[in-house]
């Protein structure tokens, strides 16, 4: 029997209440805005942007930053603003935006908040740069600039703002993470996106519909790039995941311990407030950290099933620079990436290896993936002990803390809720002998 997802009493009364702000956004904007005059205005143009905003919308033309994805449909909205002021550009965006909702057999929630919150950040923005002076339509060009930035910040900022409160609320996750992890990623790209609004409104200032026309062509090609950049980036990470696999089978004990450890890592770098690019670099660092294992000289000892002998375990340690050298051969991990993974078995009193670095020198991104890996080790059934509890990982940690660890991140993992999140949905699968490579020996408890 088919079974339906019920939309929960709290999402529904947020979608609605931005329902209401968006319809008194433009109820306002009809009062105060001079530009409201059904006889004044271009229908044609008005109608030319709403289906170029339409088939931007329905064509999905996106641009993916990690796990983060956006579309440009919005300059089509943004220029709608500075060429027809705040009222008409909310009925662009409404228009398209419906239309392509509709189209896509959208629920009607969700076609009431998507529309609604387009529809408040676009009023609201417009009605900015109106106030402080910004021209409509934008001629002279050179008098719009200052009023349309500042469009441009608030529509991002009611947009981030209502999209990341939605996600919240229906995932139970904290704001704060989940406006981090969808606003960082393309705040750039959007602000430099955005500029191409104003170019867009001034060839329709120029040239009516047939500097619509001209927009249609680079658009299409930025559609074309993005979207081969979006292939790429998906193939990339698919490969990274397939080796990752590959050198995880050869040692079934320790399968998903890679993809585990980046998890955490990210949740980590997270909560300690790394960028949106050191996240994802700390990210690839963790899932990558043990690649150099692919190598056939260590095969006989992944399968060893007893402990190591000395020689077997200065072989074992070479890993960390053979997974360096491996990540080095991929042009845009050079640099972070290859020193996380090279100095992820640093230890913080400087007797770890390859190169005994201590305290602050060992890179930030590899003192987070030894707490990771060594927290993966420590919580994974073992057939000498059982996977020790969440409670026994934190004492461990803080023994081991300003010897093997950094005591910050200590804390800041000892604390931090995303850690909890993350390690509760680990499902603890490998029964498996000790792991060779040495991070279950960096604890007595787990010797």
């Amino acid at each position: 029997m088919r079974t339906t997802r019920r939309t929960p009493l709290l999402v529904k009364a947020y979608v609605f209440g931005v329902a209401v702000l968006a319809g008194g956004a433009l109820a306002a904007t009809i009062l105060v805005d001079t530009g409201f005059q059904p006889s004044a205005v271009p229908w044609v143009g008005v109608i030319a942007f709403s289906l170029l905003g339409l088939g931007l919308q329905i064509a999905q033309l996106r641009l993916a930053v990690g796990s983060v994805h956006g579309s440009i449909s919005f300059i089509i909205y943004l220029a709608a603003g500075v060429v027809f002021g705040p009222t008409w550009a909310a009925a662009v965006t409404a228009l398209s935006l419906g239309g392509a909702q509709i189209v896509g057999r959208k629920s009607f929630l969700k076609i009431l908040f998507n529309v609604s919150q387009h529809v408040l950040a676009v009023s609201v923005g417009a009605s900015i740069y109106a106030m402080l002076g910004g021209p409509i339509p934008p001629i002279p060009l050179d008098q719009a600039v200052v009023p349309f930035l500042f469009f441009v910040l608030t529509f991002f900022a009611l947009n981030s703002v209502a999209v990341s409160g939605a996600v919240s609320i229906s995932e139970g996750t904290p704001f704060t993470e989940v406006w981090m992890r969808n606003t960082w990623g393309l705040a750039v790209y959007d602000l430099v996106a955005s500029t191409l609004a104003l170019g867009i409104a001034w060839l329709y200032q120029q040239f009516d519909l047939y500097g619509l026309a001209l927009v249609v062509v680079p658009l299409v090609f930025l559609r074309h790039t993005y979207l081969v950049n979006l292939q790429l980036q998906e193939t990339n990470r698919d490969l990274l995941a397939l080796m990752v696999k590959a050198i995880e089978a050869r040692d079934p004990y320790t399968s998903g311990h890679s993809q585990r450890v980046a998890e955490l890592v990210r949740a980590m770098a997270k909560d300690i407030g790394l960028s949106f690019q050191q996240v994802e670099q700390v990210a690839t660092a963790a899932l990558l950290h043990d690649v150099g294992k692919i190598y056939e000289e260590f095969a006989p000892i992944l399968r060893k099933p007893g402990r190591l002998s000395p020689e077997e375990r200065l072989l074992m340690e070479t890993h960390v620079e053979r997974s360096a050298e491996l990540v080095g051969t991929i042009s845009n991990l050079r640099g972070r990436v290859q020193r996380y993974v090279r100095h992820h078995h640093e230890r913080f009193d400087g007797t770890g290896y390859p190169d005994g670095l201590s305290s602050k020198d060992i890179p930030i991104g590899a003192r987070l993936i030894l707490i990771a890996d060594t927290t993966d080790a420590m919580t994974t059934d073992r057939p000498y002990r059982s996977a020790l509890t969440f409670e026994e990982v934190i004492a461990e940690l803080k023994r081991c803390s300003g010897t093997q660890f950094d005591p910050e991140l200590v804390d800041a993992f000892c604390r931090s809720a995303g850690v909890r999140r993350v390690i509760g949905t680990w499902r603890l699968r490998m029964r498996a002998p000790r792991d060779p490579d040495g991070d279950s020996q960096h604890l007595v408890a787990v010797q």
